[in-house]
């Protein structure tokens, strides 16, 4: 029967709803995953450790469960905006901080000089997970939109 036939590939197909196939994405998630895990390492050394782990270690298993598994966009979405809200929070300090930031000691000093490069230094992470995140729910999004219009295409043409 047409009707079953086409279920049933539908079916099938659901079950590989959103794996990855293009090698270039697989290859920045696997990248992206080990700089996170990397992120989440080298946090230890940080004044308040537990709260950069938790971000960077999530961000790091989210990105991780998308290429192994589907995902709906929702969550790197969620977990975006709650980076992002941490974010703002972040970037009122600095710029609420009485010590001035200074852009050379930012990028060429390993170690913490003042407050607000601190500030400057965390709320660059931040918007850095907030940015992945945002890029990963749109391809999760574009890959369900393709396999949706795949099933569609299959499921209305029979000839």
């Amino acid at each position: 029967m047409i009707g079953q036939d086409s279920f049933k590939k539908g079916i099938t197909a659901g079950k590989a709803f959103l794996v990855e196939r293009s090698l270039i994405w697989r290859v920045t998630t696997i990248l992206m995953t080990g700089l996170l895990i990397l992120s989440a390492i080298i946090q230890w050394n940080d004044p308040d450790p537990l709260r950069w782990i938790l971000c960077y270690s999530v961000t790091a298993i989210i990105t991780l469960c998308s290429l192994i598994r589907p995902l709906p966009p929702s969550i790197p979405l969620i977990w975006g905006m709650i980076v992002l809200l941490s974010s703002l929070f972040v970037g009122m300090d600095l710029w609420m901080s009485e010590e001035q930031f200074d852009w050379g000691s930012f990028w060429n000093v390993i170690a913490m000089k003042n407050e607000a490069v601190e500030l400057g230094r965390e709320l660059g992470g931040l918007l850095f997970v907030t940015g992945w995140m945002a890029v990963l729910a749109c391809r999760i999004k574009f890959n369900l939109m393709q396999q949706l219009k795949k099933l569609s295409d299959e499921k209305y043409n029979w000839f």
